[in-house]
């Protein structure tokens, strides 16, 4: 009986800290996330600023959610610090998330604009993270799962025993 008690205590642990690292790592991943929540119509576009650096990253990352539209006519444009357009989409989806090459370190600018019906945006703008961040989250989801594998054991074991002491 006391087996099961330290795998359901190990389990347990490993939840906990699991947790605590993919907390951890979806903080720093969040925080690196420069957003916007707006209103956009066909009159003037939405922005939103960040300074990238290829140094630490060669990809950039935006992320763009539309709330209740039917009818939105959305394109969403990177451009570089020289003002030079990097990328551009319409946007064809309530949701989406694409990948352009960061050349130079300077302000990036991505704009959303709307041809049609006026429509609640939320859009970000960021560099991928660093791998050991990702790295840090995934270890913490892995630890996780492995916590509640163990738990369930533990808890089958527990059963087994006391049904044979029965």
């Amino acid at each position: 009986m006391k087996k099961s008690y330290l795998i359901l205590f190990l389990g347990g642990a490993l939840v906990a800290v699991g947790m605590i690292l993919s907390y951890t790592g979806a903080s720093m991943i969040s925080n690196q996330v420069t957003f916007k929540e707006t209103i956009i119509n066909g009159t003037i576009p939405a922005t939103v600023e960040k300074v990238l650096d290829p140094a630490i990253n060669s990809k950039g990352v935006f992320v763009l959610r539309i709330e209740n539209s039917d009818s939105a006519n959305i394109v969403a444009t990177i451009y570089d610090p020289s003002g030079g357009q990097v990328f551009s989409k319409k946007i064809d989806s309530i949701k989406m998330e694409e990948y352009f090459d960061i050349n130079s370190k300077g302000r990036y600018t991505l704009e959303v604009s709307n041809g049609g019906e006026q429509v609640q945006v939320l859009f970000g703008l960021s560099q991928m993270p660093d791998r050991f961040v990702v790295l840090l989250n995934t270890l913490g989801q892995y630890m996780i799962l492995s916590g509640f594998v163990g738990a369930a054991i533990a808890i089958i074991y527990a059963i087994k025993i006391r049904q044979k002491s029965s």
